[in-house]
């Protein structure tokens, strides 16, 4: 799958532009790679947006979050996360040990809805958003994301229970793994360019097609050993093939052999790309690049609540094919109504595995498993101390569903531990509008 994403640089552009000198077979067979080429770009567009860096879960200034540690980027599209708590005050005491109880028993959980600058385009245009070449020309809009949301409230710590008003925005500055950028094109174009003619100029390729099509049309037209009989065929090739014939001899084609003549064209289009290993080391250095972005996130209350802000530094690199490490600073804000306000800073960091490979761009994004930490530092109250481990299984196309432990050693302004299980659901609705549509 990874070798396809290179294919729209260099053999979409070999044969791009047919000699007007060509027959109308030649041009026919071109306009059938066009087409196998145009479906490999679809994929492109799905392979593009499945990165570990992309974050379809709440903002993680939202404690509800099954977020920890925020991602560079965020979808390509339009995403939808729900966050809940279910952990009872008997179980985090059950799993601290030390008699503490949870700081959230009757917490409900957030929801919160982000948005990509490029989807907003897209509806605007009343484009489709995973149209390629739309996807291709706006790759900047796919730097900006908005996030609205609620987020549940707490006496205790919000000073209130009416739920929170989330609003956020993220910009990422350094894009280096997007395909789409001039940069990584040029890079996946060195790659291929000794095989960027190779489909489209192979006689090989034409003249097994036209075999193809001349045992379905004359099926009495082979020798003694099952080969196409060489006078017969010539005749065929001159005749039913001809200019004037060509068309007709297609319509006449049953759909089991175009099926047979569009697999002849992509199993060529894979047997030319003999630097498949190169290929391959380009497309990793690309997903395995550095991402860099800055975020707001507030959570607004009532006139009696606190709003607590979060303006965020975010650092993505990939360690290896499988592994990205996540690095946020942050300068947190607390506007306490009725107390002094808190200000101060925040570090965490995040390692995150992939258990699985995903095989479809389409499909369902691998079996990740993540370990982060956070540290916040606040005035008028003590240092504190966040561990998560997540599991995220994707149910579907599109529907992700993470499993969260965390421990704190304390809760914003009380002194007791915390530890609960979360529970979330992620859904990318283009992702998955695509991915259905395609079955």
């Amino acid at each position: 799958m990874k070798t396809r994403i290179v294919l729209l640089l260099i053999i979409f552009i070999g044969h791009s532009t047919v000699s007007r000198a060509q027959s109308s077979f030649d041009n026919w067979v071109n306009s059938e790679i066009e087409k196998t080429l145009e479906q490999q770009n679809q994929q492109n567009v799905g392979k593009n947006g499945k990165g570990a860096d992309r974050q379809k879960e709440s903002p993680s200034a939202d404690t509800r979050s099954t977020s920890l540690v925020d991602q560079s980027s965020a979808t390509d599209f339009f995403s939808v996360a729900a966050n809940v708590i279910p952990v009872t005050p008997g179980l985090s005491q059950f799993i601290s040990g030390t008699g503490s109880t949870s700081s959230n028993p009757s917490a409900t959980g957030s929801t919160t809805a982000t948005a990509s600058l490029y989807s907003l385009l897209a509806a605007f245009n009343k484009k489709s958003p995973t149209d390629p070449t739309f996807y291709g020309q706006h790759v900047f809009s796919r730097r900006i994301s908005f996030t609205v949301g609620t987020a549940a409230s707490q006496e205790a710590t919000d000073n209130t229970t009416t739920p929170a008003t989330v609003y956020g925005t993220k910009l990422l500055l350094i894009n280096k793994r997007e395909l789409y950028t001039r940069a990584n094109l040029v890079t996946l174009g060195d790659v291929q360019k000794a095989v960027s003619n190779a489909a489209v100029s192979s006689a090989a390729l034409k003249q097994k097609i036209k075999e193809l099509i001349f045992v379905a049309l004359q099926p009495g037209g082979l020798d003694g050993h099952g080969a196409p009989d060489p006078d017969k065929f010539l005749a065929f090739d001159h005749d039913a093939l001809s200019d004037a014939n060509l068309q007709n001899t297609i319509n006449n084609l049953a759909d089991g052999i175009r099926k047979q003549i569009q697999t002849l064209i992509e199993n060529s289009i894979g047997a030319f790309s003999k630097e498949q290993a190169a290929v391959q080391n380009a497309y990793d250095k690309i997903s395995q690049a550095m991402q860099m972005s800055v975020s707001y996130t507030a959570d607004i209350r009532d006139s009696k609540g606190n709003n607590n802000h979060r303006g965020e530094l975010i650092f993505d690199y990939g360690l290896s094919d499988r592994i990205n490490w996540t690095f946020n600073a942050s300068g947190d804000y607390t506007d306490r109504k009725m107390a002094p306000d808190s200000k101060g800073g925040r570090a965490a960091t995040e390692f995150q595995g992939d258990l699985t490979k995903s095989n479809s761009a389409w499909g369902r994004t691998p079996i990740r498993l993540s370990f982060s930490g956070d540290a916040q530092w606040l005035t008028g109250q003590k240092p504190q101390y966040t561990f998560q481990a997540k599991l995220t299984i994707p149910l579907s196309a599109g529907i992700d569903l993470p499993i969260v432990y965390q421990y704190a050693n304390r809760t914003a302004l009380l002194n007791q531990t915390n530890s609960e299980a979360k529970l979330g659901l992620s859904v990318d609705i283009s992702r998955l509008a695509q991915a259905l549509k395609q079955q």
